[in-house]
């Protein structure tokens, strides 16, 4: 008895799962007692408005941010279930079949909602480049296309004079709902969270186009019998939108996904393995038939799957690329890719002229960030440093994680006077604003910065790292938070060295700070 109380406290407290439960069971309900045609409309109807009212109980209950792509999937919704409706008042009751293009405008009026809602998903969740799932849901969505009119509307079209406009007419709703699950594809596919809300929306989809397109071909064949099977698909296309909106978890559907390359796992790979293998597969079973109608058709698709597939891989290697060489956790290119760039750019000099400038940064104290925040403090210090360095950075210029707290920037074409400029507005900036580390803390980071310049201070590559890196401890020697430039002699200049007020005894106090130096701000 205990157990059963708590089981039905459980179901009261997500209503996502008992408003499907319900609706599951109203429909297994109409499918097991014979009901009328007026039941069956009432059950339409009843569900219908049901899903429209879970759609926006469950957007003002969790307060989507951003709330435009569920109020426009709502609209869409709403535009839907006027539509059958519509239908049933129109054409089923009063019989009047002149009236059943309204409820059609009303069918159609949903997609351009539908369609935009999905759009603004796939753009908040990927913000960035993700052309990878792109790709992959075009391939998929030919194959698709490719196999629908092989089989199912290409046949028709052939069957007689006339028939064309019939299967527009009544496979238009398939075809926009194509389009629908071409874009849910995309969203399957893409980066980004996936959790049950997810899988309830992409469930929408999936039912309300097999129901559609399995309407249109009973129609056009003359098969169609009102009560059965399909609706189901559309009852449970319509309970699946309503159970989406109250679930908890849709209020992150449109969380922007994180940075990097959508991956292709081996389920994602057998998927596109068929879909690439669709259209050979289907030209040499038509052949085998004897049917030639359909190979221009097939061989289109084929051409289309086959450029996306050089498209994908061609993608799939720029990112390896840019993976090998950008620093995962600030985004800034590698030791590595900087290294490779040094003795490229020095032979530039070389050939040209001009200056080539190394800047060596280094975090002050960061170890005792570290130590007394934790390490994600310490990456969450590194990832908005380096933002702020790359905010001073020109076109060309190559910025890079040098080391574990180290940063190094790679300037051509600097004037040997901008030295101490440059350093010191990379100094200033990082020191400009506290960095907050989590809801109640902020925390005052500051940076050593050293420089050298090639040809006026060194004479080769080794030359050029090592004395930026002295000048880099001649800073932190003289007190960090100050920047200081080789000079080409045997010690460095620090145009920061000296502070209004500073003794020697002052910078020596300076120079033995330890973790109590880091300036922290409380919320």
């Amino acid at each position: 008895m205990g157990r059963g109380r708590a089981d039905s406290g459980q179901a009261v407290g997500r209503p996502w799962l008992l408003y499907l439960t319900a609706g599951a069971a109203l429909v297994i309900g109409s499918r097991l007692t014979p009901v009328r045609d007026t039941g069956r409309m009432a059950l339409y109807c009843l569900i219908g408005v049901s899903s429209v009212a879970a759609f926006f109980v469950g957007v003002a209950r969790s307060g989507p941010a951003p709330r435009l792509p569920w109020l426009l999937l709502g609209a869409g919704q709403v535009a839907y279930v006027t539509a059958v409706m519509a239908h049933c008042l129109f054409y089923d009751v009063l019989g009047a079949t002149a009236f059943r293009t309204v409820s059609d405008a009303f069918f159609l009026l949903r997609y351009p909602f539908a369609v935009t809602g999905l759009v603004l998903f796939v753009r908040y969740r990927a913000p960035g480049r993700d052309l990878p799932g792109l790709l992959d849901a075009g391939t998929l969505a030919i194959a698709v296309i490719m196999l629908e009119w092989v089989y199912l509307v290409g046949p028709y079209v052939r069957g007689g004079p006339g028939r064309l406009g019939d299967a527009v007419l009544l496979l238009g709703h398939p075809a926009l709902d194509l389009v629908l699950f071409a874009i849910g594809l995309r969203l399957l596919l893409g980066s980004g969270r996936q959790s049950s809300a997810f899988f309830l929306l992409m469930g929408n989809l999936v039912a309300v186009m097999t129901a559609d397109t399995l309407y249109g071909l009973q129609r056009l064949n003359g098969s169609y019998q009102p009560g059965n099977i399909l609706d189901v698909l559309w009852l449970a296309g319509a309970l699946a939108l309503g159970a989406a909106a109250l679930h908890p978890a849709m209020a992150r559907i449109a969380d922007p996904a994180p940075a990097g390359d959508v991956g292709l796992g081996r389920c994602r790979l057998a998927v596109l393995f068929g879909a690439a293998l669709a259209a050979p597969a289907t030209m040499l079973t038509q052949y085998a038939r004897g049917i030639t109608y359909d190979i221009p058709v097939t061989a289109v698709a084929w051409t289309l799957m086959f450029l996306l597939t050089i498209a994908r891989m061609t993608v799939l290697l720029s990112d390896q690329r840019r993976l090998a060489i950008t620093d995962g956790l600030t985004g800034l290119y590698t030791r590595r890719f900087l290294e490779a760039e040094l003795p490229i750019e020095l032979a530039r000099v070389r050939r040209t002229g001009g200056l080539l400038a190394l800047f060596i940064i280094d975090v002050d104290h960061f170890k005792a960030i570290n130590d007394h925040y934790g390490h994600p403090a310490g990456d969450r210090v590194l990832a908005e440093i380096s933002v702020r360095l790359r905010g001073t950075t020109r076109p060309g210029d190559v910025l890079a994680r040098y080391g574990g707290e180290e940063f190094a920037l790679l300037a051509p074409n600097v004037h040997l006077d901008e030295l101490s400029t440059v350093a010191e507005r990379m100094r200033t900036r990082v020191a400009a604003s506290p960095i907050t580390v989590n809801a109640d803390t902020s925390l005052s980071a500051t940076v050593s910065v050293g420089a050298c310049a090639f040809p006026a201070h060194v004479s080769d590559q080794a030359e050029l790292v090592g004395m930026a890196d002295r000048a880099l401890y001649k800073a932190k020697a003289l007190g960090r938070d100050r920047t200081v430039v080789w000079d080409g002699a045997t010690s460095a200049t620090a145009p920061s060295e000296d502070r209004p007020g500073d003794t020697p005894d002052t910078r020596d106090t300076r120079e033995a700070r330890s973790t109590h130096d880091i300036r922290t701000t409380t919320a």
